[in-house]
């Protein structure tokens, strides 16, 4: 191949650090960070519902005679055919119990705790065929279709059947949305669900895997074969190759595992039963090349054995004898065999008479298992994300559709067969139940219960609630993908980072603990494939003179590259160099898709085309070959920084093929430059074909408001990616209008001082979650050992990190027994059970509401609820003839019970805003939202973004703490001893940064791998009159004199966690113990009481503190007195009122003693005793 010629780079061909950036931001300008979930359910919604409706046989009905005297059977051939078309599916609506119907807004769905659905209609035809009886003539009679109800479907926000499609951004806030929501999730009962991918091998594709030593075979090849169309589960078949002989047979054998059949078949007898009846044609198949002794050599013992087998019936024989058929004759066994070969094996090459196509399959299987065995070929990597497909929104709720479907048309077709037999007119709109699909997709998105096919266990966890803490956790959520291995699992090999991740999986931002390298998040700019139909691409390729399958022989094969589709070995194609070039130039001007790949594997002669859904996939640069420049000029640059006059968007860039998406597959046939200095200096060691758009494209939401992540160790990245999404900040701007369960909001957010290029893609400017601290790292006073904290007093009363938290309360009016109804009102004490004392009422409005600004605390009532006294159905009709005053005047009985909700304990604040609606079932829903305001204390939790988390130690005045000449105190005060052994030098980095920014007053940028350098900062910090390291001289605030030390102090982005120590203090005196064991309770939510634990008891013990232990262990626990016979040291009878004490065990009734022990002593002593066990106490006198 000639070397490219190699063309001078101009300034004007050569682009920018800030051209780059302006492609990138057209990427997320038009994709957004949600894009792949939106496109997923769209495909789900406008292709793959009718599609799965298209390929339902018709249901077809037959009357069935009944036998009743004096009414005629009617003819045979008579039947009814009930066909399904068209679907259609409208915006979100709701149907009010009086049966309006209203649009529903997102807004409205949260607040009223109702699901966000459309309606799904389906165009259903009816045509009766009747039989004449005296001509046998067929009459049709075709009814009018009909559109009938299916069902409810849950809505994607911002797909393309929402309401928010396509609104602008005035128009998102005037109906309540907040315009930096790109939506992405689902509402189910005013919750909001996302759907998080699921990861899972890549089916069709044939993997050769090493076995364990200890097993009996040493490789085996197998291929998960899914048809494309259809609810079949996916069928393995494994060609297994053996360590020694079988049966007296010596050489490595090779056997075949096919579906339904219970042993390993020999290889020769099932190329046998495929119509191979020769050996020559069995090695034709599996050998390409006939002078290729070595894997002659070793395919040999497998067609001795199966030599017997001499023609194809036989072969199917010894396969039906090894089925499911038990004691079956010899035509149904090879009739059985036949099917399995023609339904269920391989049936991604074909469903039926495919089996020659197959025979080729089944060869190549095993070649690749010969060639593996030979070391010719790498075993596969299972962890290869090439090999691995992510099950979005799309796929998952297709795979629940297609099942809901077919049970629709199930329980149809048996009730309009039930109809028809009785002789009634048909009933189609009964027969079709809506509440199927609607319950069971609301259900599977409400729990994350997942059972899309039926033999498959039930995945849980696929839906979560969508993290609303920051706008970052919500972004991040969205593009999460999990592992479906279990968690137990100590294997290290699927939880590491591997080689083909790179721009794919963020390296940083997984889980720690159990789940970590198993929970994995999206880089920035990867996308995932939807699908692409095959039909279109099989047919270009046919055009391009594709040899088909069916048409191959053996002499051909050697000389021509195998191609295939999606797994399936589709045919040969003479001159693959010329293919694979008209596909990538048809692919980057539009004629195929963006998302297809095409992989030309050259060393093992074979094409792979990609279309199928679920492919991580990357936008690069293309390189012109001929020239080793960049394709993407400055023109194309300034075209797409005038968006809004010239409509250029990122997609033009990709039809225009200056920009191409890759999957990992076709990614490791190119060559990638870093950037354009490794390209300009490529020379002949290497020919690019392609250029990173940004190499800190590679890391995920959260990793990308790190600064300067490539100056950390890597676990700090990681520590930080978790921490980011706890930090307190602006989750979305339209925080006062809804109602969250719990959210946090930050008083005084800042946008930070160092930031990246990247925050303004991810709102971070825009919704910010930190601060911009003065830090200094000292060690001052003590008070910050061990991670902690010492922040300025005067600070926090100025507002630094002061946060609003709220909290809402739901009350809603049920229905109970007998109609009865719960009722929403200020309870009436001369006819409640069970109220308060009467201060928990005296914040209630006479409608039995709070109102809005009363401060609150545990105890009081927030909605005042009553409910009737569960009644017998006779006394509920003797209370409707009677008012329910004079009935509780006439009897004096109470007639209803308090079912207030009340405040908990430990909480507090103000009420915030109060909220009356009416629920899905028409009831009436009240919401309560209480603010608290959290001001910084001791125990609060902090962090930087290097994953430097502390807690505060010392909230200290400002006349204390040190200061610098120009009298600027620190805000915070940080302990050196917490930088060196976590290498997090990000942070001294940052706080250099942000001092010249603050100084300089410009934003500094710390995007991951920009050629920003300490020095570069340290001649800014010279500039402005400081030291270039950092170092200021401190004087000490308490003597006022300098500090003999230099104290490094900068300016460095805080965050506040959500952890603070309000929420988490737990204390009591008295309160609930439990039943069973007298002992106080547990858990702070139950008011229980802190547990003097086994280690705990040990302190005491070691100490000698007994009077402490005692104290602990009984008088403050579960003390209790207890009669113990002196004598025999049973625990005797004592009846305290009459002062009779009885030892039954050895008639004692005079030397009896009182004994304080735990009752749990006690009770462990009777249930000794309830053994057959006697537990005898020896009693010494004190005074003795």
């Amino acid at each position: 191949m000639a070397k490219p010629q190699r063309a001078s780079v101009s300034a004007e061909d050569q682009l920018s650090a800030d051209d780059i950036w302006d492609v990138i931001s057209a990427h997320f300008r038009e994709k957004g960070l949600v894009k792949q979930q939106l496109d997923s359910f769209n495909e789900f919604i406008g292709n793959a519902c009718q599609t799965i409706v298209d390929e339902t046989p018709d249901i077809v009905l037959r009357p069935q005679p009944q036998h009743v005297p004096g009414k005629r059977a009617p003819p045979e051939g008579t039947r009814t055919i009930i066909s399904f078309g068209q679907l259609s599916a409208g915006k979100p609506t709701f149907t009010e119990v009086d049966g309006t119907p209203t649009v529903l807004f997102p807004h409205e769905a949260r607040l009223r705790n109702l699901s966000y659905s459309s309606p799904l209609y389906v165009e259903v035809t009816r045509i009766d065929i009747e039989i004449d009886p005296a001509t046998k003539e067929e009459r049709e009679f075709r009814h009018p279709a009909r559109n009938l109800y299916l069902g409810r479907v849950p809505m994607m926000l911002h797909s393309d059947f929402c309401h928010l499609n396509g609104l602008t951004e005035y128009q998102l806030q005037n109906i309540g949305e907040c315009p930096y929501d790109q939506g992405g999730y689902f509402i189910i009962n005013g919750s909001e669900k996302a759907l998080i991918a699921q990861e899972r091998m890549g089916n069709n594709a044939v993997y050769v895997f090493k076995r364990a030593s200890t097993a009996p075979y040493s490789h085996v090849a197998e291929c998960r074969s899914v048809l494309d169309r259809g609810n079949k589960p996916a069928r393995t078949t494994q060609v297994k190759i053996t360590r020694g002989g079988v049966k007296g047979q010596s050489g490595q054998c090779i056997m075949v595992s096919l579906p339904y059949i219970r042993a390993d078949i020999p290889l020769a007898v099932v190329f046998r039963a495929l119509g191979l009846e020769s050996d020559r044609e069995i090695m034709e198949r599996v050998i390409y090349d006939t002078d290729d002794e070595e894997m002659q050599t070793l395919l040999m013992p497998s067609l001795d054995m199966g030599s017997v087998i001499t023609d194809q019936n036989l072969a199917l024989d010894f396969i039906g004898k090894r089925g499911n058929s038990v004691g079956a004759t010899r035509d149904r066994r090879i009739r059985y065999a036949r099917e399995v070969l023609q339904l269920e094996f391989l049936p991604h090459i074909g469903i039926g008479a495919y089996e020659p196509a197959k025979a080729w399959f089944l060869g190549y299987m095993t070649h690749q298992l010969l060639a593996t065995v030979l070391g010719r070929r790498e075993e596969d990597d299972r962890d290869h994300y090439g090999l691995k497909r992510l099950d979005l929104a799309g796929p998952l709720l297709t795979g629940l559709f297609r099942q809901l479907f077919q049970k629709v048309v199930k329980d149809a077709r048996s009730i309009l067969q039930h109809q028809l037999d009785m002789g009634k007119e048909l009933n189609i709109a009964l027969a079709v139940k809506g509440r199927t699909i609607t319950d069971n997709l609301k259900y599977a998105i409400a729990t994350g219960n997942w059972r899309a096919d039926r033999k498959a266990a039930v995945r849980t966890g696929v839906s979560q609630v969508l993290n609303r803490l920051t706008y970052a956790a919500s972004l991040s959520h969205l593009r999460r993908l999990n592992s479906p291995i279990g968690r137990e699992g100590k294997l290290a090999k699927p939880r590491q980072l591997h080689n083909t991740q790179w721009g794919m999986i963020c390296p940083a931002e997984t889980p720690e603990g159990q789940s970590c390298g198993l929970v994995k998040n999206l880089a920035l700019m990867a996308y995932i494939s939807v699908g692409t139909p095959v039909a279109d691409i099989l047919e270009m390729l046919y055009n391009f003179e594709m040899e088909p399958l069916y048409e191959v022989t053996a002499e051909r094969i050697k000389r021509q590259t195998k191609v295939f589709l999606n797994g399936s070995w589709v045919g040969i194609h003479p001159r693959p160099e010329e293919l694979v070039t008209a596909l990538r130039v048809l692919r980057r001007s539009g004629e195929i898709a963006d998302e297809v790949s095409i992989v030309f594997d050259v060393s093992h002669g074979e094409l792979r085309i990609g279309t199928d859904a679920g492919r991580v996939c990357r936008p690069l640069f293309i390189v012109d070959t001929e020239t080793n420049l960049l394709r993407i000029r400055k023109q194309h640059i300034d075209l797409l920084r005038d968006y809004e006059t010239t409509g250029y968007t990122f997609s033009r860039l990709v039809r225009e093929g200056l920009v191409e998406y890759l999957d990992v597959n076709e990614e490791e046939t190119v060559m990638i430059a870093m950037d354009q200095e490794h390209l300009a200096t490529s020379g002949d060691h290497a020919t690019y074909t392609h250029m990173e758009i940004h190499p800190s494209m590679i890391f995920g939401v959260c990793a990308s408001i790190i600064p300067f992540p490539d100056h950390n160790q890597s676990p700090r990245n990681t520590y930080q990616s978790a921490m980011g999404k706890q930090a307190m900040g602006m989750y979305l701007t339209n925080y006062n209008l809804r109602m969250d369960t719990m959210a946090h909001v930050l008083y005084y957010p800042q946008k930070p001082l160092v930031t990246t290029r990247v925050m303004e893609h991810l709102q971070f400017r825009t919704l910010p979650a930190g601060i911009n601290a003065v830090v200094a790292i000292a060690c001052y006073s003590g008070y910050n050992q061990e991670d902690s904290l010492i922040m300025s007093q005067a600070a926090v009363d100025r507002g630094l990190f002061r946060s609003v938290y709220y909290k809402t309360f739901k009350e809603e009016e049920q229905k109970k027994l007998f109609g009865q109804q719960e009722t929403i009102s200020k309870p009436d004490p001369a006819v409640t059970l069970g109220m308060k004392e009467a201060h928990a009422y005296s914040k209630l409005e006479s409608d039995g509401l709070i109102g809005v600004g009363e401060r609150v605390r545990g105890g009081d009532v927030l909605v005042g609820k009553t409910a009737p006294l569960g009644a017998s159905r006779a006394a509920v009709d003797a209370a409707e003839q009677e008012t329910a005053s004079g009935m509780a005047a006439l009897s004096g009985m109470r007639t209803r019970k308090d079912c207030s909700l009340v405040m908990k304990r430990t909480e507090r604040g103000v009420t915030d805003k109060v909220l009356i609606c009416t629920g899905e079932a028409g009831t009436r829903m009240v919401k309560v939202r209480v603010r608290t305001e959290l001001i910084p204390q001791v125990g609060d939790k902090f962090a930087s973004r290097h994953g430097q988390k502390g807690t505060m130690g010392l909230c200290m005045p400002e006349e204390d703490l040190p200061f610098n000449v120009d009298g600027i105190r620190p805000d915070i005060i940080m302990n050196p001893h917490a930088v060196p052994s976590r290498m997090t030098i990000a942070h001294l980095i940052e706080a250099l940064l942000g001092k010249v920014c603050a100084l300089s007053g410009v934003e500094g940028d710390a995007t991951a791998f920009t050629p920003v350098t300490v020095d570069a900062i340290g001649r800014e910090l010279v500039r402005h009159g400081y030291d270039p390291r950092g170092w200021e001289l401190l004087f000490n605030g308490q003597t006022g004199r300098p500090m003999n030390a230099a104290i490094f102090m900068g300016v460095n982005y805080y965050q506040r966690l959500r952890h603070v120590v309000y929420q988490k203090l737990g204390a009591r005196a008295r309160g609930a113990v439990q039943v069973l064991t007298r002992q106080p309770v547990e858990g702070k939510s139950r008011g229980g009481g802190l547990r003097i634990g086994e280690m705990e008891k040990d302190v005491f013990v070691a100490y000698g503190a007994s009077a402490v232990l005692k104290e602990r262990m009984c008088d403050v626990s579960d003390k209790y007195r207890v009669h113990v016979c002196e004598r025999c040291g049973l625990i005797a009878i004592a009846d305290l009122r009459r002062s009779i004490f009885e030892c039954r065990g050895c008639k004692n009734k005079t030397r009896i003693a009182a004994v304080e022990i735990p009752y749990a002593c006690k009770l462990l002593f009777q249930e000794l005793m309830s053994m057959a066990i006697a537990p005898r106490m020896v009693l010494t006198d004190l005074g003795e």
